[in-house]
């Protein structure tokens, strides 16, 4: 299956810092966030496949500082 890219000009950024905090919250990358909203958002909520770097931050979650 071929991968695409989209790039999203002119968001504000309170959105991008919610944004990353769900992701943070969630234990996701950013990008793996939006990939998972935008599946949902199309009807295709199938379970994302989770990569090395969502499992590094999964694994020192519970080390870091606020």
């Amino acid at each position: 299956m071929a991968m695409a890219s989209i790039t999203v000009r002119n968001l504000d950024d309170d959105v991008k810092t919610d944004l990353r905090q769900r992701a943070a919250d969630n234990g996701r990358s950013m990008e793996e966030e939006v990939r998972l909203i935008l599946r949902k958002a199309v009807g295709r909520a199938d379970a994302p496949a989770k990569g090395l770097g969502t499992a590094i931050h999964k694994l020192f979650k519970p080390f870091r500082r606020r």
